[in-house]
């Protein structure tokens, strides 16, 4: 049994202060003298304090009202005695913070004041708006923590199993040491675990098998009870009396007939006729009255809601740059993450009712359309809540997750988007709905901004199991359901795949504005060097400096192979110019940086955005050769050129046009030669750019072979829809900026939007900066191939294979998916491939390779169209290119580029939660192998008789740098250079 405990202690708003800088002293995660009791306890499963500032309507006091003090506790046992226990833990903790709220604790005690404050939740007309959410049902702190030690003790056995015996076998060895340890005795005794259970028959609205049907004369009855029983039973009271009017009718003529008569066989038998029809008729009086009360009932609330919401007005405001900061600076830390958020109710007391409808809605999917501890098909929040702050029109949520920030939204906005609008199309500024279910979520661009301005600081967070994703508490249980329960070898064969595998079972483009870098590598043009620089003081200076370059800067693609009918095709050089935020600030740009991205904004220096990318220690900021904070960027320049000479006079006019402003690069690396013909390779040895997106309305994207890696423009390029079918984010600039009207007008917000519209009229407001821009991720990484070579060497004539399991490929580009054993001569790098379909147990292609890793495809939802283009919205557009040693460095390294038009749904999400998530398909502590770093850089490699996992690797990468660029279109260069 997990209590749900929200104790709401309100105080005076101007102690906010002081009561927050009392929970930063507590942090986020929990100080140790705080962590060491509440793990003590063993109940805690999570613990927050948030502080809320809310008007109760219809007040606007001057102070901005009063404030709450939010204690969120999930835990094991009752209400009252898990407060007791916590308290007796940490009183004086909480004491002492209350003290600085200016609570005053009544003499009965701690226990009893917070118990005073807790808050019950529920749907009905009398209770406090709000739904529960357990995705741990039936686990105790105790029993997750127990089950995490005794599946890493089982993960050591199973290393040291002979790998020449049968699944069986190996099980059974496992068994006998366990139960000879002495310790291990109660992992031998099953208990229900409802979170490895495979759920409802019925797990969608809708009927297309046996199961499903049978699940839905199971379910629906049940619904509607509860329907009823929340909302309508004020409406069963007339049709009731109705029927009971028509049956007491009909049944006192019966009465009076045999009174006077007596009953004679025809007199039974008519009168037990008439009895049935006045059950009838009492009946269908019933359900007329029921109808005439509902039908006029719902379509009245119907048109209302539809008039309310075509005149809803959604935000589209970037959050703030520093409320983001606050908010990140406390993610990340564990395996799970904590949110906390306070929306403002719509006014009108139909938005009441829909907000209760919506929350009933939600708990009713739960409940019986997902399986235990999933919402829907979201399956990595531990807990959750939402609630209407009493007196106030403030809709808090609080919820405990697995990952990043950006993976749970995206988890949200593919996965739950009806669910989510349902409850919060009833606050001001959400995303646009219509029926309240529909739309407004599955705008996940806006939705993601109007999150991050909900969201509060949680200043304060414990958990008890911070390293355990839900994954990892499924696959725990899992672990010890086998060892107590699986008798065959099949069963063996599975149990054992807890451990490293899973188990068996545009057209429109304007081409010519965008920057060349989108439409390839350049390849055609194999000379390229990089120039990187610290502009001047002097804002004239390097708005003089652009001036001369901007007519230089390369747009279309003109210098792509193969295309033709362009002006340009036989060009001999290309330049590429970008800018970081502090660039752009010394190009004049203030106002406007407002409307760019936080990711932008903040750049990939700031500790809380490189740390979740495993910038530290010998990759942190501190260390890096340029872009960190003591070796700052402002713009990058890239050259391209036919051949070396004409690459030299191009870095040779650039050098000299920064000189005549005062100008000097801050760094210089010239790269690799690239080969116009065959295969190109990377410094550790493999053929590279194969699995590389493709572009709608570019090249050959309408080749079937490259179907699953076709991609929408507007993930690349600002102006065009993306794989939502909405339009991305862009920074604009006031019309009172661009009087000559140099850029396009901003298209007017419209969810409904399909693609922007460039012959619409310019608009007194905004114009489109980013408009056919794009954001460049550039990393400098150096490349230990010596380490790399003496690590598979090692593996003796093993080795290629080794190299071949840690990146997914052979050297030669083929797919370990379709030549597991060794490609033939005959053999040539193949994209075509799914890893879900054809290799769902990672046997062939390990979980974690790079190669999955980087782009998992179906994986997590084998042959699924759904999966493909829920993974694609995560995919970059890589144009890097190889570097030999220079500037004194010994080693070789990869000027790693990539194109993103969301720089945290893209790059930052997959070097985050694919490339560096250590839970990555239910792996434990397990990074990619070739950007991994420290002890989680490791590679299990699943066999037929359990797992083997590899011996711990050195690092083979090296960060030297880092940044983010805006390249503008077009226009936008020519606006920024005038």
């Amino acid at each position: 049994m997990h209590a749900f405990v929200t104790s709401i202690v309100s105080f005076d708003a101007n102690r906010c202060d002081a009561v927050e800088a009392r929970l930063r002293e507590l942090d986020n995660p929990a100080t140790s003298s705080v962590a060491i009791k509440l793990n003590a306890l063993a109940i805690i499963h999570f613990l927050s304090i948030t502080v809320v500032r809310s008007v109760p309507p219809p007040a606007q006091p001057p102070s901005g009202g009063p404030a709450h003090l939010i204690f969120e506790i999930n835990a094991d046992g009752a209400e009252a005695s898990v407060i007791a226990a916590l308290c007796g833990a940490i009183g004086d903790t909480l004491s002492a913070l209350l003290g600085v709220a200016g609570s005053q604790i009544p003499q009965s005690g701690l226990s009893d004041f917070l118990l005073e404050r807790c808050v019950a939740v529920g749907q009905g007309w009398f209770s406090t708006p709000g739904l529960l959410f357990d995705g741990t049902p039936g686990m105790t702190v105790e029993r997750i923590r127990r089950e995490a030690d005794l599946a890493a003790y089982a993960s050591d056995l199973v290393q040291r199993q002979p790998i020449t015996q049968g699944a069986l076998k190996t099980l059974q060895d496992i068994r006998s040491v366990l139960w000879n340890d002495g310790d291990w005795k109660w992992a031998f005794v099953a208990e229900p675990a409802p979170i490895v259970s495979a759920g409802p028959a019925i797990t969608k609205i809708g009927v297309s098998t046996p199961a499903e049907l049978l699940g839905g004369l199971y379910v629906l009855p049940r619904v509607v009870l509860s329907l009823f029983a929340n909302f309508l039973w004020p409406s069963l009271f007339l049709p009731l009396a109705l029927a009971a009017l028509s049956l007491w009718g009909l049944e006192r003529s019966l009465l009076q007939n045999w009174w006077g008569h007596g009953w004679t066989l025809p007199d039974i038998l008519w009168s037990a006729s008439a009895f049935l029809l006045g059950l009838l008729v009492g009946v269908a009086a019933f359900v007329l009255g029921l109808t005439a009360e509902l039908v006029p009932a719902f379509l009245l609330i119907y048109w209302r809601l539809g008039g309310l919401e075509k005149t809803d007005r959604p935000e589209d405001v970037a959050p703030d740059p520093n409320l983001v900061a606050e908010i990140m600076k406390r993610e990340n830390f564990a395996a799970q993450n904590h949110m906390a958020t306070a929306s403002t109710m719509k006014p009108g007391r139909l938005r009441r009712a829909t907000l209760r409808f919506g929350l009933w809605a939600a708990g009713q999917i739960a409940r019986y359309f997902s399986r235990p501890g999933f919402l829907a098909k979201t399956g990595e929040i531990h807990f959750a809540r939402w609630l209407l702050l009493p007196g106030t029109d403030k809709l808090l949520f609080f919820s405990n997750y697995d990952g990043g920030w950006e993976s749970y939204l995206e988890d949200f906005i593919e996965r739950s988007a009806q669910g989510v609008s349902g409850i919060w199309s009833n606050t001001i500024g959400f995303p646009k709905t219509a029926s309240l279910f529909f739309k407004g979520a599955e705008d996940g661009n806006r939705l993601r901004r109007w999150t991050r301005r909900q969201q509060r600081p949680s200043l304060f967070w414990y958990s008890g199991y911070p390293t355990l994703t839900q994954d990892r508490i499924r696959l725990n249980a899992a672990i010890r359901q086998g060892l107590a329960n699986a008798r065959s070898e099949a069963d063996a064969q599975d149990w054992l795949s807890c451990f490293g595998s899973a188990p068996r079972a545009a057209d429109g483009l304007q081409i010519e504005q965008i920057p060349t870098l989108v439409f390839g590598g350049l390849r055609r043009l194999p000379f390229a060097r990089c120039l990187l620089l610290t502009l001047n003081k002097q804002t004239a200076a390097n708005k003089a400096w652009l001036q001369e370059v901007a007519p230089q800067v390369s747009y279309g693609n003109s210098y792509v192979r193969g295309a033709t009918g362009l002006e340009g095709n036989d060009a001999k050089r290309a330049l590429v110019v970008g800018y970081t935020r502090s660039g752009l600030e010394k190009l004049g740009m203030r106002q406007p940086l407002e409307t760019f991205p936080t990711a932008f904004v903040q750049g990939s220096s700031a500790p809380w955005r490189a740390r979740p990318l495993g910038d530290v220690v010998d990759n942190a900021p501190g260390t890096w050769l340029w872009g960190g904070p003591q070796t700052p960027i402002d713009a990058i320049l890239l050259m391209y050129g036919r051949d070396a000479d004409e690459l030299e006079r191009l870095c040779e006019d650039q050098k000299a046009a920064l000189r005549r402003h005062g100008l000097n690069p801050s760094r210089e690396l010239t790269l690799d030669e690239v080969e116009q013909k065959g295969l190109v390779r990377e410094k550790f040895g493999f053929v590279d750019g194969i699995s590389d997106p493709v572009m709608r309305g570019v090249g050959a994207w309408t080749d079937a072979a490259k179907r699953d890696h076709l991609v929408e423009p507007g993930e690349f390029v600002l102006g065009y829809p993306d794989g939502s079918g909405k339009l991305p984010n862009s920074p604009k600039v006031p019309a009172s900026d661009d009087p000559h009207a140099i850029l396009p007008a901003a298209p007017p917000f419209d969810p409904d939007r399909q693609r922007p519209d460039f012959a619409s009229p310019k608009p007194v407001g905004a114009h489109d900066l980013g408009l056919n821009g794009t954001y460049l991720v550039v990393r400098q990484l150096e490349q230990d191939v010596d380490e790399f070579g003496r690590y598979c060497a090692g593996f003796g004539s093993h080795s290629e294979l080794i190299a071949a399991k840690m990146i997914g490929r052979w050297k030669s580009g083929a797919s370990l998916v379709r030549y597991p054993l060794h490609p033939s001569q005959y053999a040539k790098p193949d994209n075509d491939f799914r890893f879900g379909a054809e290799d769902a147990d990672g046997r062939r292609c390990p979980l974690g390779a790079h190669i999955r890793r980087a782009n998992p495809r179906d994986h997590f939802d084998p042959d699924s169209e759904v999966q493909i283009s829920i993974t694609n919205r995560h995919r970059i557009l890589r144009v890097g290119r190889s570097y030999s040693p220079q500037d004194g460095r010994q080693k070789p390294g990869l000027l790693f580029m990539c194109l993103n038009s969301d720089i945290e749904r893209q790059f930052e999400f997959l070097q985050q939660t694919w490339l560096l998530g250590s839970s990555f398909s239910g792996l434990e502590g397990e990074v990619d192998p070739l950007l991994g770093q420290g002890r989680a850089h490791m590679l299990t490699l699943p066999t037929d008789s359990g797992p083997r996992r590899l011996p711990a690797m050195r690092d083979f990468v090296r960060v030297l740098g880092s940044g983010y660029f805006f390249l503008p279109g077009k226009q936008a260069m020519t606006y920024l250079a005038e």
